[in-house]
């Protein structure tokens, strides 16, 4: 059977996709779908197996075992070299590092790309200045390519996965190059492309443009697949998180004392077993760090004590990329407690805030 109509929502779904080369399983026995109008977070270090699940799924390898589907006219189909070019028309990809002829400039290689994909011959003009504009380069549609930053070339590479309006977005490693300024720029694009109903799939290691966008985050190992939800329900399935507390004042006596006080207070909310320093503060941001179970219900029971106790409290919060962090490095623990095998024998160390490399 190569159709069926179950799931609506699902508009891609892996099944047990697996990717050898030789001996070597770049991606096994993956299992993952993606929803209608969700932005879905590919989250893992370089080598994890991303960009060999998204080449999958764009028929540029092939699975050596397992399956992708892929909606098309209602029905979810099996994606295969018959159907490959109807399947993937309404789709923009993404994968790894743009490639651009030097000698042209962002007008004509994205006239290109959208009259290839189908896009009216006649709409084509305004559709790819309206996009150009979008990322800010305007003033660089008639430039050729080859004069470009690296970050400059990237935009344009993100924006030639949606010159042919497709409903299904597939962006690898989109921050890739990018300063500050445009990976917020990239980052506020995903949700413009979510608010116009769009299907975003995109991957990364960069922990805070994840959380700062997706819906749901699908974290990736060495090419299985050790956890996928939303924040909220790995943070549940964590059973830790951490809570930052500002307050208004810090007593004359002292941060030791107002731990002690707080203690009280806050300890028959947590949800923890262990309770031995959940409590610390910071003396450099001056913020209390709260451990808890994770449970939105006790987040919400910790505040309310804060205001009855007469706590006042400035700022009261769950950062998300630090939640994140956190996660990533408990479920990647686990699977390594579980006989995962790694690529690389050394320990995950932070490059910068919100960032993992192996």
């Amino acid at each position: 059977m190569s159709k069926n109509t179950e799931n609506s929502d699902v508009y891609v779904s892996f099944r047990n996709a697996t990717k050898k080369f030789g001996n070597f399983a770049a991606v096994s026995n993956v299992n993952l779908d993606i929803h209608k109008g969700e932005i879905l977070g590919f989250l893992g270090p370089n080598g994890a197996g991303k960009s060999t699940t998204m080449k999958m799924m764009a028929y540029l390898l092939r699975p050596t075992e397992g399956e992708v589907w892929i909606r098309g006219n209602g029905e979810l189909e099996k994606l295969t070299s018959k159907n490959k070019d109807y399947l993937l028309d309404n789709i923009g990809f993404l994968i790894e590092n743009p490639f651009f002829y030097a000698n042209m400039t962002p007008r004509e290689t994205l006239s290109y790309f959208g009259e290839l994909k189908g896009y009216p011959h006649s709409k084509i003009k305004q559709r790819v200045e309206d996009i150009v504009e979008m990322v800010g380069l305007s003033e660089w549609i008639d430039k050729k390519i080859g004069t470009f930053s690296k970050g400059m070339r990237q935009k344009i590479g993100v924006i030639s996965a949606i010159v042919h309006d497709p409903d299904i977005i597939v962006l690898d490693e989109p921050h890739t190059g990018l300063d500050p300024t445009a990976r917020k720029m990239v980052r506020e694009f995903i949700l413009k492309l979510k608010d116009m109903g769009k299907t975003v799939f995109f991957s990364s290691h960069l922990l805070y443009e994840v959380s700062e966008v997706a819906d749901r985050v699908a974290m990736i190992s060495h090419g299985e697949i050790i956890a996928c939800d939303t924040l909220e329900k790995l943070e549940s399935m964590a059973k830790k998180s951490e809570i930052q507390l500002e307050l208004l004042e810090i007593p004359e006596n002292g941060a030791d004392d107002m731990v002690k006080r707080l203690d009280p207070i806050i300890g028959p909310h947590t949800g923890l077993e262990n309770k031995l320093d959940y409590i610390r503060f910071n003396p450099d941001s001056e913020i209390f760090e709260i451990l808890f179970n994770g449970d939105p219900k006790k987040q919400v029971e910790i505040f309310k004590a804060l205001f009855t106790a007469g706590i006042d409290v400035v700022e009261f919060s769950v950062p998300k990329a630090g939640l994140l962090e956190d996660l990533y490095l408990k479920f990647m623990s686990e699977s390594k407690e579980n006989g995962a095998e790694f690529l690389q024998k050394r320990e995950f160390e932070p490059k910068q805030k919100g960032e993992i490399t192996v």
